[in-house]
């Protein structure tokens, strides 16, 4: 590998964990799970607290209570994040009559730009500020965007780097 494709390949790199390394270990916005509970496919989802860019607090328990939910890691400045913004506000005005909950989770970025970001794309599901990254920390993310999504039971039965397909998300909403 030549030295260009080195510096390429580090930089590309950097981009997705560079955030992640510079993170605080301050835990003011975040619930640690009990012992029951996990970030893996198949196990109860982790329990948080956060802020949305409403200024209510959001605790992941009662929001997907009974609901099938959907969490997307993300932040304003990734670009596959943005291309997936389209994406969910179909899948919210489709299948939220029916139990979906979207929450955006914008990790290590400011209310204010977060709130103008929202506004502008005119995204209409929930947005939470996870401005010490507690959260995506938690559920051990390392990269964006990512897209976790729990059953009605609050288990995790998705977790990827892409948004899911529309019949999985019709299978869990009619299960």
């Amino acid at each position: 590998m030549g030295i260009v494709a080195k510096m390429v390949l580090i930089l590309s790199l950097s981009v997705f964990v560079l955030p992640f390394l510079t993170l605080t270990n301050t835990n003011e916005n975040i619930i640690f799970a009990e012992v029951n509970t996990g970030v893996n496919v198949g196990e109860k989802a982790a329990p948080f607290k956060l802020m949305t860019v409403d200024g209510k607090e959001l605790e992941l328990e009662s929001f997907a209570k009974d609901k099938v939910t959907l969490l997307v890691f993300g932040a304003t400045w990734c670009p596959a994040c943005r291309h997936e913004i389209p994406i969910l506000k179909e899948y919210y005005n489709e299948f939220k009559d029916d139990g979906l909950n979207i929450l955006n989770i914008d990790i290590q970025e400011s209310e204010k730009k977060v709130k103008s970001f929202v506004e502008k794309q005119q995204i209409n599901y929930p947005v939470a500020l996870d401005s010490n990254a507690a959260a995506a920390r938690l559920y051990k993310v390392v990269g964006i965007p990512l897209n976790v999504i729990l059953d009605r039971s609050g288990v995790i039965v998705y977790k990827e780097n892409r948004p899911p397909g529309k019949e999985i998300l019709e299978k869990l909403l009619i299960d």
